[in-house]
């Protein structure tokens, strides 16, 4: 840090997050980063060239349009739901709103490797919760201590989706606490927890238009909560944090919403076929809901930077516990096709 700068002294102590390789070209076949790999609705596109003839205008700064199909899509109040470029800054006014200097945020252990990062932001600290053969929810989660617990549903980067009673119980025992539910993958799972939000007050979802509706380009995500927290976090938001590209594109994706279920229903079609395939190869796979696989081999490493090699992009996290396995995206059958041939010379 320059001592020129009048910087605060929490900033060099942390380290800022680290994104998958965004390599191009012809030749790269990239499964590292979840995105989509079907473009969105023709829909979406026609908007969006329209939209474009009035870029001179400020956006809506509340995304009423939009709030308002994503509260008839999720059955909800329009006052019950908050839009932010992308679902991480939807995330960073959740954290923003609970976590000052000294206070904790829970999640488990291995999860989405944002969340700590946003807490480090506000000079926070997090708990973490290890999760019991990558999968299982530890005891001690439910009554812990943290004013906000987040937890990914399905949970990356293994993909395990935790069950509706689970959050049941993490909403009545952490009474009082925010319960945060990423539901970013949950259109491969087919199973949300929209309905409890009646029931729990302290209960929050997050999404993302980024993986299932293919906007990941264009940063749309949203919280479903109470008409309280609504309206205390518009307080702190961005003044016009949506542009109007955006705002139309991710509306005429719910409009199209058909669309977006054709797709999914590939990717997981997709997923369950390399499962079998990757096991075949002497993979032990956990079993995914969302949009790629966890392939577990005591050669991870090798495997994911001989791949690299021949230009096809995985993820790998040089961290415990997940030093044994590669984080695998479900892409084209092309593109599947092509891993799986490399990874039959690279394992035979």
């Amino acid at each position: 840090m320059s001592p020129s700068l009048p910087l605060r002294p929490f900033l060099a102590k942390m380290d800022a997050y680290k994104p998958g390789e965004q390599l191009d070209g012809p030749r790269i076949v990239k499964l590292n980063t979840n995105e989509n790999p079907y473009p969105p609705s023709p829909a979406v596109l026609t908007e969006i060239r329209s939209e474009a003839e009035r870029l001179h205008l400020y956006p809506n700064p509340t995304s009423e349009s939009l709030r308002r199909a994503l509260a008839a899509y999720h059955g909800v109040e329009l006052e019950q739901v908050l839009v932010g470029n992308g679902s991480d800054e939807i995330l960073r006014l959740l954290i923003h709103a609970v976590v000052g200097p000294g206070q904790a945020l829970g999640m488990v252990n291995p999860s989405y490797s944002l969340y700590p990062v946003l807490a480090k932001a506000f000079e926070g600290r997090t708990n973490y919760y290890p999760l019991i053969d990558l999968v299982r929810l530890p005891e001690d989660v439910f009554g812990g201590p943290e004013p906000i617990f987040i937890l990914p549903n399905p949970n990356p980067p293994v993909g395990t989706l935790f069950t509706k009673a689970e959050i049941v119980r993490l909403c009545r025992e952490r009474k009082g606490r925010m319960v945060v539910i990423d539901e970013a993958y949950v259109d491969f799972a087919q199973r949300d927890v929209v309905s409890l939000l009646v029931e729990f007050k302290n209960l929050v979802i997050t999404r993302t238009f980024s993986k299932s509706f293919s906007l990941a380009g264009l940063r749309v995500g949203y919280l479903l909560g109470s008409t309280d927290l609504v309206a205390e976090l518009m307080k702190i938001k961005d003044s016009y944090n949506m542009d109007r590209l955006s705002q139309v594109a991710a509306a005429a994706a719910v409009a199209s919403v058909e669309s977006m279920y054709r797709n999914r229903d590939r990717i997981v079609e997709e997923r369950d076929r390399t499962a079998e395939e990757l096991i075949r190869l002497g993979y032990r796979v956990p079993e995914s809901h969302g949009n790629f696989l966890f392939a577990i081999h005591p050669r991870a490493a090798e495997h994911y930077s001989l791949l690299r090699q021949r230009g096809i992009l995985v993820r790998y996290f040089d961290q415990e516990p997940l030093r044994e396995g590669i984080r695998i995206t479900i892409g084209t059958p092309e593109q599947m096709r092509a891993l799986l041939a490399a990874l039959k010379e690279i394992v035979g």
